[in-house]
């Protein structure tokens, strides 16, 4: 597992993990959608998740009770996006069908946030997730949704690949 304590849910087929540096201009997190984050998400509608990173830990858990992996709902993730954009998603449910109940399990969670880049799936609409804020993403090909993220809080950010990938590519 990487030093910085993420697992990549993105594994390529030769077992070498997919890592980014981030370059974030601010620590400000985001619990609700006002006029500056709808611009800023607009401009990610219709682009392409190219990398995942799910985190083993998620903000929201509660250090005196651990989540078992097994049992795990929330987690933590930063998405990576076409034209080097990025936005990291904290206490975060993982939605297939939006009627259902979420995702549990972090290995059900891996490999399911693990698929959008996988399978191409671009970021295709966005909402509150209720009166309270937080974030609704929905991920898919054209207008059919594949996949909801409904975050508590989130930051946009730009990306660089890390110098050895720069170097190969």
């Amino acid at each position: 597992m990487p030093e910085n304590g993420k697992d990549s849910a993105n594994r390529p087929e030769d077992g070498e993990m997919l890592q980014f540096e981030m370059e974030v201009p601010d620590d400000e997190l985001y619990m609700e959608l006002d006029d500056d984050r709808r611009q800023e998400l607009d401009e990610m509608l219709g682009l392409k998740v190219i990398g995942v990173e799910v985190w083993e830990e998620s903000l929201g858990d509660d250090e005196d009770a651990p989540t078992k992996p097994a049992e795990r709902i929330f987690f933590d993730c930063d998405l990576f996006l076409d034209g080097n954009q990025a936005i990291e998603l904290y206490v975060t449910a993982a939605y297939p069908d939006p009627d259902d109940e979420p995702v549990s399990g972090l290995d059900a969670i891996y490999d399911i946030v693990g698929s959008l880049a996988d399978r191409g799936l671009t970021v295709i609409d966005y909402g509150s997730v209720d009166e309270e804020g937080g974030l609704a993403l929905a991920f898919g090909h054209d207008d059919q949704v594949d996949l909801v993220l409904a975050a508590s809080a989130w930051m946009v950010a730009e990306w660089e690949a890390d110098d050895e990938e720069s170097e190969e590519g």
